[in-house]
């Protein structure tokens, strides 16, 4: 029996199409129990897997002719959580990180160590919090925990990211950017055969987050600037394949609408200035091209492939079929 046939009930919409508002009345509903995890992977995967399609008319001052309009409409792949077009549109955000020079913070052999950039991972005591508990609260909790930090030590800038645990806990990988405040290295130690640095301050680091229930905190000096990135996009690269734990983790992301990785607004900003990189912000369309200024996209709707006659992964297509764009513009 098909997942549809097991779930038919409360999952799908009046065109029997997987949506989220559906997913998260049926696994969650009004209860506190917490979600079940397999049914909510299977369902998640479907919604993943069906392929739908923004619809643009591209429309510009050589294209007001009545009748070359329809010419110009196209169907663009949307990007769903964990679908390719998503992955795509992840890595080309985060690839200009990744190409960074690197910048070391302080000598490893030097008499005295301090670094203003740290990664944190914070884990949930699941002897006190419930998974749902967890990720219903972990975004404001983090928020708190910002806020406080910054009180203390004045601007953090931040690059963050969710992970699940193999029993469906978040985990919250955060790399953080002190703007007026350096930390004192106490020691350094080996740990899954990598060198890491411990800090002074490090108690005043995890006090914030121990008022909370994510009681389990891990602190580290990053010592070059690159490596410190490199910390958190692993854990995005992780959560591009196809292990349980990974898939996993998008799913309950995507239940409790949580983005599945954030940068705090001046980061990118931040991290050129300390490596004196020259870059160019541009806006770009969907196709990541950068954009003409005298072109104007007309949003149609959103579409399933299957009633746009898009059989095959493209990820996107002009239509030309009369019969298609009768039924889609009309």
């Amino acid at each position: 029996m098909s997942l549809r046939e097991q779930l038919r009930e409360g999952l799908y919409d009046t065109e029997h199409k997987p949506r989220l508002a559906y997913a998260r009345s049926y696994f969650l509903g009004s209860s506190d129990r917490d979600p079940d995890l397999e049914g909510l992977e299977a369902f998640y995967l479907e919604w993943r897997d069906f392929d739908e399609y923004m619809v643009l008319q591209k429309q510009s001052d050589s294209l007001r002719v009545k009748g070359d309009v329809e010419k110009e409409t196209i169907a663009v792949k949307c990007a769903k959580r964990g679908n390719d077009q998503y992955w795509w549109r992840v890595g080309k955000q985060l690839k200009p990180l990744d190409k960074l020079k690197e910048c070391t913070l302080f000598d490893p052999h030097g008499n005295v160590k301090l670094s203003h950039v740290l990664f944190v991972t914070l884990t949930c005591d699941t002897k006190r919090i419930t998974i749902r508990e967890a990720w219903e609260t972990i975004g404001s909790d983090f928020n708190n925990c910002i806020r406080n930090l910054r009180k203390k030590y004045g601007s953090i800038s931040y690059l963050r990211c969710w992970e699940s645990s193999k029993r469906g806990y978040p985990h919250v990988h955060i790399l953080m950017i002190f703007h007026d405040h350096q930390f004192k290295i106490l020691f350094s130690q080996i740990k899954k055969r990598r060198r890491v640095y411990r800090i002074q301050e490090k108690e005043e680091i995890e006090k914030p987050w121990r008022r909370l229930t994510h009681s389990f905190v891990d602190v580290q000096a990053v010592q070059k600037l690159r490596e410190g990135i490199r910390y958190i996009t692993k854990y995005l690269s992780k959560a591009n394949n196809k292990s349980q734990s990974q898939t996993m983790g998008l799913a309950l992301c995507w239940l409790f609408r949580k983005q599945s990785f954030a940068v705090s607004g001046d980061f990118h900003e931040l991290v050129y200035a300390m490596i004196e990189t020259k870059h160019r912000l541009i806006q770009t369309d969907l196709f990541g091209r950068e954009v003409e200024l005298k072109v104007v996209w007309v949003f149609i709707g959103i579409f399933p492939a299957s009633k746009l006659g898009i059989t095959r992964n493209e990820w996107w297509k002009t239509i030309t079929d009369r019969q298609i764009l009768n039924e889609i513009l009309t």
